[in-house]
């Protein structure tokens, strides 16, 4: 079974060749939902998709009509992306989610129907507070995709901590997304680097080099005195205190992790034994080291970020076949 998989963001999006489970070809166009809202249309975003599934047929010698399906993820079905899809409630299962495919062709982008999964949405049954409600589009996708190849370990309680541009705390119970908490972490991050007075006092995310002590000291003053405070406190250091960069780093690691942490302890409850970290590595380095502090009872494991780059795909794949099984 060939399938080409649509895993479209914020501000990338990506058409792979999946082949059965395995990734054959991967192609990446720098458009997403972001350069919808920009240009007040989808054509930005329809050319790029055109162009990418043109690309990864011809490279890889194949036509569409060898292709079973076309599937998509993500921002892509948000009112910044090709079709807007209400979000499901939880809990939902991966059937659930898979029985909540949408079809639609859209001749701009191929002349082939595309399945596009729903995102889901947390905490809207009955009164909850504001604070309880959340939801993810492209996520599902991620946890569905982790949890194909978990087998009996997909039914135990456990949380997926998600790093990208934003940073997402997502609560599974026998299989099901129960919660989600959502944070603008990354988004943050960037937006304090690049457009505040810290940027001369501090290193980009890709030298980043934090030692556990100084993320500890930046974790510990967000908490007794604020993240605003904190994230301050890196200037201090690199300037009054004459401190490199990379200690600097440290403690603004610290301060943002302050505000993830306060997510994952909102979701925890006595039942869960398990964590998962997945998405760029920045984060889970040093995430893990304090989580381990705090709640030696958890298991945690550190999807390495390759690996984490696939879960979307896989899981789009596992969703399709539900869905297929369902229309049979």
């Amino acid at each position: 079974m060939k399938l080409l998989v649509i895993d479209s963001g914020t501000t990338n999006s990506r058409v792979r060749l999946m082949d059965g489970d395995r990734i054959a070809a991967s192609v990446c166009r720098s458009v997403g939902s972001r350069d919808v809202a920009i240009a007040g249309h989808t054509e930005v975003l329809e050319r790029a998709l055109r162009e990418a599934i043109s690309e990864i047929l011809s490279s890889n010698s194949i036509s569409l009509e060898d292709i079973e399906a076309i599937v998509a993820s993500g921002m892509i079905t948000s009112n910044m992306g090709l079709m807007d899809i209400p979000h499901l409630p939880a809990p939902a299962t991966a059937a659930q989610v898979s029985a909540g495919i949408v079809e639609r062709i859209f001749p701009a982008v191929a002349p082939k129907p595309i399945h596009f999964i729903p995102g889901v949405k947390t905490g809207f049954i009955g009164e909850a507070e504001l604070s309880r409600k959340d939801m993810m589009r492209g996520e599902e996708a991620e946890v569905f995709g982790f949890m194909a190849h978990s087998g009996d370990a997909a039914q135990e309680p456990l949380v997926f901590m998600h790093y990208g541009s934003h940073h997402k705390a997502i609560l599974l119970e026998g299989g099901e997304i129960k919660r989600c908490s959502t944070s603008v972490t990354g988004e943050l991050m960037m937006a304090i680097l690049q457009s505040t007075i810290l940027k001369s006092s501090l290193p980009s995310p890709a030298e980043m080099r934090p030692d556990l002590k100084q993320v500890r000291t930046g974790l510990a003053i967000a908490e007794a005195a604020g993240f605003g405070r904190a994230i301050f406190s890196s200037r201090v250091l690199n300037v009054m205190e004459r401190r490199d960069r990379q200690e600097a780093a440290g403690i603004f690691l610290g301060a943002l992790l302050s505000l993830d942490l306060a997510m994952l302890n909102d979701l925890l409850t006595p039942d869960i034994r398990k964590l998962v970290l997945y998405g760029k590595a920045l984060f889970p380095s040093i995430f893990k080291p304090i989580v381990q502090e705090r709640h030696p009872h958890l298991e945690i494991t550190v999807v390495p970020e390759e690996q984490s780059d696939t879960l979307s795909a896989q899981g789009a794949v596992s969703l399709y076949r539900h869905y297929k099984s369902g229309i049979r």
